[in-house]
């Protein structure tokens, strides 16, 4: 297999979608936290809202770099999608589960990259024999 499969297109395309909407994420965030007035609780909330700028952040950057590993990665880069998808899903369900049905918005992607990652021609792809490099 020379050309990458379908489903291992769509999920790399998806990780990149979640890698920029995470990079959006952060930075307004981190936005909020500069722009907020410290009251009672102001150091706490200040706190929260950059330790969510710095888990968006982290996402954002597993995703791109397993995005761009792709073409060349093996088993490792297609596990490393489906944990990305994983807790992208948790995540979702969490937030609609706590606060509004609205916050479950990540838990689609995440169940796609999920299903995506784990597709027969993404394993296969994932599973194929490689040039050495030395």
């Amino acid at each position: 297999m020379t050309r990458m499969p379908v489903t291992t297109r769509c999920a790399r395309a998806l990780l990149v979608a979640v890698g920029l909407s995470g990079i959006a994420g952060s930075v307004r965030l981190a936005a909020a936290a500069a722009a907020f007035e410290s009251g009672a609780l102001g150091a706490l909330v200040v706190g929260l809202l950059l330790l969510a700028a710095a888990g968006c952040a982290a996402l954002a950057v597993a995703s791109l770099v397993i995005s761009a590993r792709f073409a060349d990665g093996g088993g490792a880069v297609r596990s490393g999608a489906v944990a990305v998808g994983w807790v992208l899903l948790l995540g979702g369900l969490t937030g609609a589960l706590t606060h509004h049905f609205a916050w479950g918005a990540g838990a689609a992607p995440g169940a796609s990259l999920v299903a995506l990652s784990n597709a027969a021609a993404t394993r296969e792809w994932f599973g194929r024999a490689r040039l050495l490099t030395v």
